[in-house]
């Protein structure tokens, strides 16, 4: 007869758990909430050493188990933009670490100790941590390629900007398919939602730089001109897009912007008048060197 000491079932799973919830949020570039991701793997523990209670075993039906699943990722995400993709992404690393703990038991020649997909005995730590690093490995490998492929960066940094003493914080998407350059300097230039900026101006330019009418910038840089703005820290900036009409953008000169702690001096802001995307007030057009947010 196996012993099952709940205890272990609880630990040993909600460690499995944490790490779960932890690499499908870093392949997905989502931010990283470790007291919520806590808070899933403790639910996740919970249900785990539910299961060996007595009179519990209608717990591990396959939609009672998809519904904890979906449970756990509602504590971990919810409030996401991209939750349904995280959550897919969950089960999907979850499947990728059940399939390593696998091969690793078997090629140490002894099999896992394992009632319905739950550990319920003293799992070696060393498989555990290298079956969670290798699940996380082979998505990461899948993912960058997927990435490159599209060329999306995929993965979220902190910004803060500065203008006429004012800042404001935003995230930023990393994303290698915005190509647009500063004509003046050449670096990349930030490419933020209007709708995010209405704390950074001053009460003077507010009324002049909304999200309508930034629709028509080159009138909007008349419109600064009349006002009395420093026209020099303005430009327009013609871009183009995957099936959309080339255009232009009013773009403004920052006092100096943080990307993900790295201070750029007088950076080129452009203003979207539309949102750039779910998840991200902005988007940068630089991978190297930067790392996703924590």
């Amino acid at each position: 007869m196996t012993v099952v000491y709940i205890d272990s079932v609880f630990a040993l799973n909600a460690l499995a758990d944490y790490l779960l919830v932890y690499s499908a949020a870093q392949l997905a570039g989502a931010r990283l909430r470790r007291l919520r991701f806590f808070l899933a793997a403790l639910l996740g523990g919970a249900y785990a050493a539910a299961v060996f209670l007595p009179g519990m075993g209608w717990l591990t039906v396959p939609p009672v188990k998809i519904a904890a699943g979906v449970l756990m990722a509602l504590a971990a995400y919810g409030g996401e933009p991209r939750f349904l993709r995280l959550t897919l992404l969950l089960f999907l690393v979850s499947c990728g670490f059940a399939g390593c703990v696998l091969a690793l038991g078997l090629a140490a020649g002894r099999g896992m100790p394992m009632e319905n997909g739950i550990f319920y005995t003293n799992v070696d730590t060393r498989v555990l941590l290298i079956s969670a690093a290798a699940a996380y490995l082979v998505l990461a490998v899948v993912f960058r390629a997927s990435a490159r492929r599209s060329g999306a960066g995929g993965f979220l940094v902190p910004v803060t900007v500065a203008f006429c003493g004012t800042r404001a914080a935003l995230t930023a998407l990393c994303d290698t398919g915005n190509t647009l350059r500063d004509p003046v300097t050449g670096r990349p230039v930030l490419v933020a939602s209007a709708e995010k900026l209405k704390s950074l101006w001053p009460p003077e330019l507010g009324p002049l730089l909304t999200p309508h009418a930034l629709r028509a910038p080159a009138q909007t840089m008349e419109r600064l001109a009349n006002a009395g703005a420093d026209i020099a820290r303005f430009r327009l900036l013609p871009y183009s897009a995957v099936g959309v009409e080339s255009g232009l953008l009013l773009a403004v000169r920052l006092d100096w912007a943080s990307v993900n702690g790295k201070r750029q001096e007088r950076l080129l802001l452009a203003l979207s008048p539309t949102s750039v995307g779910d998840g991200c007030d902005a988007l940068w057009g630089e991978l190297e060197g930067y790392k996703p947010c924590r």
